[in-house]
């Protein structure tokens, strides 16, 4: 269930910032909601095999948008949902005509070697080709119906090639969940010193937010600028400042306009970096100890074994 409200939730959203109608959102939605079922569905890999299936036909919706976008812009709807599904369409019938291949790729945990690259870069060779000679299209200056039908003529050629080097983009897939899932691992151990850190990183934030708010009320003059100009700012205001300070970010629609401000901005920007390397130093720590300790209980448990 997490998979699949991951993937709808990610696509959903790609989507929606895509715009385009009602029409091309809902295709997209449907396209990819099938493809995630189909994995589920035939080749059940896990919940991190289903997230990175997600991630993967996520970007693949930013790409084509760019795609169509930068070389086709006047593509009819109808032209972009079929550019969109083609390559999709194809990747499923492949490895729905290798399924046996696939499901043993999928349920493999051990990673492949390097062997089956120099396949997957024929495959990016070959769609960047098609990529590549698309980008001169706009200076033709086509109607817009003959631009539908090219877009669906290159989508339909790296259909070609997707169809062509389906068991090796499943082993990047099944690779990449693996890394997926022993990352997670680690971050479930790190979770309680990344919480610590962060709760010490919120209360510097709402220390000096609070330092700056003091500092323009009691002031008769305005301590900050908003936008160049020198105005009062309310505690949302000082709040967002504060982050923007602490993280080095210097965004400049806030800036500070008085000595005192100023002051507390550097003292800050030092507290933060200071911050920041003990809460990285203190992660690694924990993490270290934890890894010692599960050797040593393994070493006891082998001598354990021996006696």
């Amino acid at each position: 269930m997490r998979s699949v409200l991951a993937t709808l939730g990610l696509v959903g959203l790609v989507a929606a910032a895509i715009g385009g109608g009602w029409g091309f959102t809902l295709s997209a939605l449907a396209v990819f909601g099938v493809g995630f079922g189909f994995f589920y569905l035939l080749f059940p890999g896990g919940a991190h095999f289903g997230l990175t299936v997600a991630n993967f036909l996520a970007v693949y919706a930013c790409l084509f948008v760019f795609f169509r976008q930068a070389n086709f812009p006047g593509a009819s709807g109808a032209a972009s949902i079929i550019g969109l599904i083609l390559p999709v369409g194809g990747f499923l019938i492949g490895c729905l005509t290798r399924r046996r291949q696939i499901l043993a790729i999928i349920r493999s945990r051990r990673p492949r070697d390097f062997a089956h690259l120099p396949r997957l870069m024929r495959w990016l060779g070959g769609t960047m080709a098609v990529g590549a000679l698309s980008f001169a299209l706009p200076r033709l200056a086509l109607a817009a119906g003959a631009q539908g039908v090219l877009l669906v003529g290159a989508m339909a050629v790296i259909t070609g090639f997707v169809a062509l080097s389906v068991r090796d983009v499943v082993v990047v897939l099944r690779d990449v969940a693996v890394i997926f899932e022993n990352v997670a691992a680690r971050l479930d151990r790190l979770l309680i010193p990344m919480l610590a850190f962060l709760t010490f990183y919120g209360l510097l934030v709402v220390v000096f937010g609070c330092l700056y708010r003091i500092a323009d009320l009691t002031s008769p003059l305005p301590q900050f600028a908003l936008h160049g100009t020198p105005a009062r700012i309310d505690f949302a205001d000082a709040l967002y400042y504060s982050v923007a300070a602490i993280t080095t970010l210097g965004i400049g629609d806030i800036t500070p306009a008085a000595a005192l401000v100023r002051a507390l901005t550097g003292l800050e920007v030092v507290a933060g970096v200071l911050m920041l390397l003990f809460g990285f130093s203190e992660i690694m720590r924990a993490h270290g100890g934890r890894s010692d300790r599960g050797g040593s209980d393994r070493g006891g448990s082998d001598r354990g074994g021996g006696s």
